[in-house]
């Protein structure tokens, strides 16, 4: 995986620091080698962790830090070269390098198959919409090039696993194949100790928590923010932002602009998700599903939903695939003004969203992590 594996990372972080132990834990539970990058950006940052688990094997390439464009293709070259020749020396018939990601592993499974590593199986596991995600770092030529790319990359694996149906459905119509739907998943024994009910005190605490992004509706967050408390409507309700990002100014002038308000507390780690969302009511899930935006379960959405918080969420097939209208509040994507009105009448009329989060909970079962990992290595052992 194309990551340092900081225990403040994003949704692939924290997948990861929950799928190790778990797959550890198993009946014949499998040798794990994880391959990372690191740089001087990340010395002395916390791992994830089962970074210290002693019979997981972390495998670093150290890398440049460099913010320039050409630098950050030869960052991934050098990456994907280093994991690859590796895994060369590893010829075990019964092994399975399983690239964690989209454009950047697809690129360590296509040279794999360049170099002939033919004795393991060669999987893909797909934690997003790539094409989307890039949509505002690159011109329209960049995203074409990178997008063949990633379907070429993608075709040289044996088998592609997608974190969504959504996503199961976008790639399966680009490569012309199966793609094996399953959704991240939750370690529901760690939420469990969350045990205060959302919205019975005040304020009510609104948070935004994730990659401080264009795709992640981050901007339309803010935007709602300031239209709510310009409006005079700010009584009863505080705001948070958590996480880490190219737009982390705007959230530290959000939090200038209303220091009464709103806070920006940074990225927390994932050990301390727990205790932080049993401070809070209310989470946005804002990721965008057009042109611009991701797909899959997101691993946020169900840590609300395990932590009893209520959800509030774009209205689209992301958040569809796993809550109904009578377990959430869907807003029309990109409806500043419908997102504010939700904070208001959260604090104002709690009874009626109090019960989505009763509802909610009722999915949250079929996100175990107990059957996300028998899912994924009854998979691995089959010959679809």
């Amino acid at each position: 995986m194309f990551s340092n594996l900081l225990s403040h990372g994003g949704g692939r972080e924290t997948w990861l620091n929950n799928i190790l132990p778990a797959l550890l834990a198993t009946p014949d539970a499998p040798e794990l080698f994880v391959y990372y990058v690191s740089d001087a950006h990340c010395d002395g940052e916390r791992k994830i962790g089962a970074y210290e688990h002693p019979r997981i094997k972390f495998i670093e390439t150290r890398l440049p830090v460099s913010t320039n464009k050409l630098m950050s293709v030869v960052r991934i070259a050098r990456f994907c070269w280093s994991v690859s020749g590796s895994l060369r020396k590893r010829t075990d018939r019964h092994s399975a390098i399983v690239g964690i990601g989209t454009f950047y592993e697809g690129a360590i499974i296509a040279l794999a198959r360049l170099l002939g590593i033919r004795r393991q199986q060669l999987v893909l596991w797909i934690r997003g919409v790539w094409a989307k995600e890039i949509n505002h770092r690159h011109g329209q030529w960049s995203r074409r090039l990178i997008a063949t790319a990633e379907r070429l990359f993608m075709r040289c694996a044996d088998k592609v696993i997608a974190n969504g149906h959504d996503t199961k459905a976008i790639y399966e119509a680009l490569l012309g194949r199966h793609v094996e739907a399953i959704p991240n998943a939750l370690d529901l024994n760690r939420f469990a100790q969350v045990t205060r009910r959302a919205l019975t005190t005040r304020p009510v605490c609104v948070s935004y928590i994730g990659r401080l992004s264009e795709e992640k509706g981050l901007r339309d967050y803010l935007a709602a923010i300031d239209g709510f408390i310009w409006r005079g409507l700010a009584t009863g309700v505080r705001f948070e932002i958590v996480g880490d990002g190219p737009l982390r100014q705007l959230a530290l002038d959000c939090a200038a602009r209303h220091p009464e308000f709103v806070l920006y507390l940074g990225a927390i780690r994932n050990e301390d998700m727990p205790a932080y969302l049993d401070s809070i009511d209310l989470g946005v899930c804002l990721t965008y599903s057009r042109e611009s935006g991701g797909g899959g379960v997101s691993n946020g959405l169900l840590e609300l939903i395990g932590s009893g918080r209520l959800v509030v969420a774009w209205d689209s097939v992301i958040f569809r695939q796993v809550l109904a209208h009578h377990q959430a509040v869907f807003v029309p994507e990109g409806d500043i003004e419908g997102l504010a009105a939700v904070f208001a009448a959260a604090a104002s009329e709690p009874e009626a969203y109090i019960r989505k989060v009763e509802a909610s909970r009722a999915v949250i079962a079929s996100y175990s992590l107990d059957a996300h990992v028998e899912h994924l290595l009854t998979y691995l052992a089959g010959t679809a």
